[in-house]
């Protein structure tokens, strides 16, 4: 998979899993800046309700030169800077590294969860801060560990599976529903499996064409089912994703 769609996969995998905490993205604290260089560092992702950042490390930009030495030694120290200056702010900081196993990455990111949990719950913030921040917490560890599994499973199927729902996200079609009230309707139909999974049955997809579906596991929007397409290929879906995509033959 290029790096185009594992960022966009991991940009999903974060959407989800932060789903009811509010988040910022390239964002700069004004406590993050760089001692040596006293020029401010950069979050990719930054949720500062929970205390939870999130840094992308591995991806180059396109037709970039390789770093020399001293320039990769120079990235290195940013990286230690920035994540000890997370560390004396109380923020809990993920360092996904796109050229990683997902799973590994998401184990680390099962940890940082669960040091942000600890970090809030005995933090001298507000009770009530405390009551309205740790049950989203306990969510967001819940569909890391949910997720995980799933591409435990089939880790570059479910990778680009995740990357197209992102694709989708961006287009505006999900949110262009749940902005809006009167539709509540189309937005309970769009959630539900537009057809029933079941070994055997023919389908087509809107991309992949005809095929046949071989396997389903798990129930509800977490379920995958593994379709046959005619073209001999073999692809995974998860069935949240299939809405609108596929219909029985």
């Amino acid at each position: 998979m290029s790096a185009y769609f594992t960022m966009n996969a991991w940009r999903e995998i974060l959407a989800r899993i932060f789903d009811d905490i509010p988040g910022q993205d390239n964002v700069s604290p004004p406590w993050l800046i760089n001692p040596a260089t006293h020029r401010r560092l950069k979050l990719d992702r930054y949720y500062p309700d929970v205390g939870v950042a999130i840094r992308f490390v591995g991806l180059s930009a396109k037709g970039q030169r390789r770093q020399s030495d001293w320039e990769e030694r120079e990235t290195q120290q940013r990286d230690l800077t920035r994540s000890e200056l997370c560390r004396i702010n109380g923020v809990q900081l993920a360092l996904i590294d796109l050229n990683q196993e997902p799973v590994e990455q998401m184990d680390g990111l099962l940890r940082v969860l669960a040091r942000a949990s600890r970090m809030l719950a005995s933090s001298d913030r507000p009770d009530q801060e405390k009551v309205t921040w740790m049950p989203p917490l306990g969510r967001a560890r819940e569909r890391t560990a949910d997720l995980r599994a799933l591409i435990k499973k089939r880790p570059e199927q479910m990778m680009a599976n995740l990357a197209e729902s992102w694709r989708d996200r961006e287009s505006g079609l999900t949110s262009s529903l749940a902005a809006d009230p009167d539709r509540s309707d189309e937005i309970d139909n769009a959630s539900a499996p537009p057809v029933d999974f079941t070994p055997g049955l023919r389908v087509r997809h809107s991309r992949f064409g005809d095929g046949v579906i071989i396997e389903v596991n798990g129930d509800g929007g977490d379920a995958t089912v593994s379709i046959l397409f005619d073209a001999a290929q073999e692809k995974t879906f998860l069935v949240s994703l299939l809405n609108g995509k596929i219909e029985a033959l």
